[in-house]
Order: C-alpha cells, then structure tokens, then sequence
C-alpha cells in the first residue's frame, strides 16, 4: 500500500476528543503504473493514531492558543509608505515573515543584538536578557552606521525571550505571540533572516539562518506599514535562527510520523 501512496500532499485531521476518534483524509499524487485503490487506515492503525493524539494533547492545546493570523510571506514597507532604514542603505523592498516568531536551533549559542534606531512618534523599548534598547521619539536612523550593540552568550535553544515595549500604551509584543494587524493599526514585528537582504520579491524567503532581523510596527500613525520603529539586528554563533512551520502543520507531521511508526511495528511483527 506504501507504494501505492508515494506523495502524501493534504491531510487533514478532524478531532473528537470526547470519543477519541479520528478520520485522516488524504489525497494523493499517485504514480499512473500504479493501481488507485483506495488508501485505507487498518484498525492497528486507528489505535495508534488515536495513541498519538493523546499524547500530543500538549500540543493542541498550544494550537488553541497559537496566534489567530498565520505566519505568512510578504515584504516591507507597504504601500507608499517610505522605512527609513532601507532607505538610508539605499536598499529597495525587503520579503520576509509577517506574524513569525522566532527559535533558535542548535544553542547553546551567543547571540550579537544591535540596534539600528528608529522613526517612531511613540516611545518604544526592545528587552533580549540583559540587553535593552530604548527609543524616546523622533528619528534617529542614521543609515547603515549601528546605534547600539549588546552581547549575549550561552542562550538555549527554542523560543527566543524578546520583547518590544511602549508601543503607545498597547500590551507588551511578545516574541511567541507576534499576532498584529497593520491594517487595524495592531503593533507588530517583521522578521527577514540571512546574511543579505532578500529583495527579490517572490513569496519565498529564507526560514532560517544566522542573521536575523526584526522590524517593529508600533501601530502608530494610524498603521503606516512602514516597519521602522525600531530596526535590530540578531547574529548568532552557533546554532541557527528558524522560523517555524505553522502549529497545525506540525501536528500533522506529529500525526503521520505516528502513523509511519505505527506501520513500521506491525511490519517488524
């Protein structure tokens, strides 16, 4: 049946957490040589699926809890509008990750945190540890010349503890709920990762690496989408940035791994 089914490309899993059942519905590239008989989950198979999402309840419950707007790709500024920072190194639109939050793989590792400046009206402040930056209003971007710059060492790995502060008196943004709206003037950070800018403006961008940089939106002016009021730059040695997969899709993965496990025990039997 494994043959049968060489490309799994959509999955979804309908939960019933009262009766613990689940239904996996697939569809599939299938190889033309091949017969399309139906995919088919054998009741070891259920069992184990059900097995997994048990102990995968973690997990949902963080889905639950997961911001409500889905990492997307998309580039900065927006619209008309002019971030200063590009504009000063003489840089054109950047792709990177709306809604993204960030993790670090491989730590322990020491990460380099420089500031930029910022265009903002509002005061804004940027915590990481030990290091913090504070911005009080007005311009202070003076091209690609570094504000500030803090080192820290032996930072774990997983989610990264940063957070931008101020933001006109609205809730602290908290990497692990990056969950604005510049539309509804809802602050929020952009993330773009890599040694270099990514410029070409294709919906695909880099999800991880060694460089990674943060563009904060404070929602002042109205949503002005323009990203530059506060610019900081992360460099790690050791270890990578990484821009996770949506929650949904790793407990999918979590699902079908069960699965895969599952098959490889009864075939060992």
């Amino acid at each position: 049946m494994d043959r049968q089914h060489e490309i799994y490309r959509k999955s979804l899993i309908l939960f019933d957490f009262q009766n613990w059942h689940a239904t996996c519905i697939l569809s599939v590239n299938r190889n033309p040589a091949v017969s399309a008989a139906p995919f088919e989950l054998k009741e070891h198979d259920m069992k184990f699926l059900r097995q997994t999402l048990s102990a995968g309840a973690l997990a949902v419950a963080a889905l639950v809890a997961a911001p409500a707007h889905a990492t997307f790709v998309g580039s900065i500024p927006g619209g008309a509008a002019t971030n200063d920072y590009l504009a000063a190194i003489g840089s054109g639109p950047v792709e990177g990750w709306f809604n993204a939050n960030l993790y670090l793989l491989g730590g322990p590792a020491n990460i380099s945190v420089q500031y930029f400046g910022a265009e903002a009206g509002y005061s804004n402040s940027f915590d990481f540890g030990a290091c913090g930056f504070d911005h009080l209003g007005g311009n202070t971007i003076t091209g690609a010349q570094v504000g500030s710059t803090c080192n820290l060492t032996n930072v774990a790995s997983g989610l990264l503890n940063f957070y931008f502060s101020g933001l006109g008196g609205a809730p602290n943004l908290v990497n692990g709920a990056n969950d604005g709206n510049v539309a509804l003037a809802v602050p929020n950070f952009f993330v773009t990762l890599g040694n270099t800018f990514d410029t070409t403006i294709n919906g695909s961008t880099p999800g991880s690496g060694q460089v990674a940089w943060l563009f904060l939106d404070d929602g002042g002016a109205s949503g002005d989408d323009n990203h530059d009021d506060m610019v900081i730059r992360l460099a790690l040695t050791g270890g990578s940035f990484q821009v996770p997969e949506p929650t949904s899709l790793a407990l999918l993965g979590v699902a079908l791994l069960g699965l895969g496990a599952s098959r490889r025990k009864s075939a060992a039997k």
